[in-house]
C-alpha cells in the first residue's frame, strides 16, 4: 500500500542512528506472476519505489498490485473513531480492485481542495462562474465515488454477515451507509446521482460561501456499524469492537479474493489481545483457509500448532 503498516511516517521508520532504509521484497501470485518491489528512503530524496527495477513516480499506480489485508490495534479507530476512518476503510478496499475508483478519488480530492480555496476567497461573489465549473467537476467525480461505494457495500454485506455469525455466533451484525446527499437508490444511475449533487450544491451555496467549505460530498459520508441493533462505536465493549473489526477484515479478505481471483496477503498485528478464548479459536480456524497469513502475538494460542502450515506466527 506504499506506506508503513502502523501509519508511521517514513522518517519514523528509520532505525535509530541511521539516515536511510532499504526494503526488498519478492512476491509470486497464485497465477505465477513474479513482482519484485524495492522501497528506498533517505531524508534528501524522500521515498522511492521500484517495481521490477522500474521506478514508479506515482505511488497510486502500485495500489492493488499486491492485494493486502491488515489488522493493527491502531485500526480500531475504524470502529471507534471518526467517519474519516470508516471512509478510509471503504476507499482502501475498493482501490485494491478498481483503478478507476482510485482515479476518481484522487481527482475528487484535488477538485475539492480547489473549490474550498475558491469558497474562502474574499472575492467569491465576483467568481461565481468559476465556482460553477469546479462544482460541475466535483459532482461528476462525487457521483462515481458514491455509486462505487454503494455497489461495494451491497456486495460486501453478504460476506460480512456470514463471517460475523461464524466469529461471534450472532447473526445481527450490520451496517448502513450515511450519505450527505440523503437517501440514494442502492444501484442509482451515476447521472441521476450527479444531478442530485448539483441540486444540493445549489441549495447549499449561501451556507458554503458563509462557512468557506464544501458541505456535501463523499468526504462527509459515514459508515455506521451495528451489532444487535446497537451502534458498535457507542455501546460495545473493547473486546466486542475488536472482534467486529476482525470480522470486517476477514470478510474483506474473502471479498477481495473473489474480486481478484486469488487470496490477498493477510497481516495481523497483536491479533488476540482482548479476545475471549472461544472467539480467538474461531478466528484461528477461519485463518487456516486464508492463504498466506502473518500473525504477531505476545503468546501462542491453543491449537495454533495444528494450522502452522498456513499461518506464520511471530511471538515474543
Amino acid at each position: 500500500m506504499t506506506r508503513g503498516l502502523a501509519g508511521s511516517t517514513d522518517r519514523e521508520c528509520l532505525a535509530f542512528g541511521f539516515d536511510q532504509f532499504l526494503i526488498n521484497g519478492c512476491f509470486t501470485s497464485d497465477h505465477g506472476t513474479r513482482t519484485e518491489v524495492k522501497v528506498a528512503f533517505t531524508p534528501e530524496k524522500e521515498k522511492q519505489i521500484f517495481v521490477n527495477e522500474q521506478e514508479i513516480t506515482s505511488f497510486s499506480r502500485h495500489i492493488g498490485t499486491i492485494p493486502c489485508i491488515t489488522f493493527t490495534p491502531q485500526e480500531l479507530s475504524i470502529v471507534t473513531g471518526s467517519p474519516a476512518e470508516r471512509r478510509k476503510f471503504i476507499d482502501t478496499a475498493i482501490c485494491q480492485y478498481d483503478r478507476r475508483y482510485l482515479s476518481d478519488l484522487i481527482q475528487y480530492r484535488r477538485i475539492l481542495q480547489q473549490r474550498n480555496a475558491l469558497l474562502a476567497h474574499p472575492g467569491i461573489h465576483q467568481q461565481l462562474a468559476g465556482l460553477e465549473i469546479w462544482t460541475e467537476q466535483l459532482a461528476t467525480h462525487a457521483a462515481a465515488i458514491i455509486s462505487a461505494r454503494k455497489e461495494f457495500l451491497s456486495k460486501y454485506l453478504g460476506y460480512f454477515m456470514g463471517f460475523f455469525e461464524r466469529i461471534t455466533g450472532s447473526v445481527s451484525g450490520n451496517y448502513s451507509y450515511y450519505c450527505s446527499l440523503g437517501e440514494t437508490e442502492e444501484s442509482g444511475c451515476i447521472d441521476s446521482i450527479k444531478e442530485r449533487f448539483l441540486q444540493r450544491y445549489t441549495e447549499l451555496r449561501a451556507q458554503e460561501i458563509q462557512r468557506k467549505l464544501t458541505l456535501a460530498g463523499p468526504h462527509r459520508d459515514d459508515l455506521r456499524l451495528f451489532a444487535d441493533g446497537m451502534e458498535v462505536r457507542k455501546y460495545s465493549s473493547q473486546g466486542q469492537q475488536r472482534s467486529y473489526l476482525i470480522t470486517m477484515k476477514l470478510a474483506l479478505r474473502q471479498f477481495l479474493q473473489e474480486m481478484n481471483g486469488e487470496p490477498p496477503l493477510t497481516l495481523l498485528d497483536d491479533l488476540f489481545s482482548e479476545l475471549d478464548e472461544q472467539t480467538a479459536q474461531q478466528v484461528l480456524e477461519t485463518l487456516a483457509d486464508c492463504g498466506q497469513v502473518l500473525v504477531t502475538s505476545t503468546h501462542e494460542k491453543k491449537g495454533m500448532d495444528t494450522i502452522a502450515c498456513s499461518i506464520t506466527t511471530l511471538t515474543g
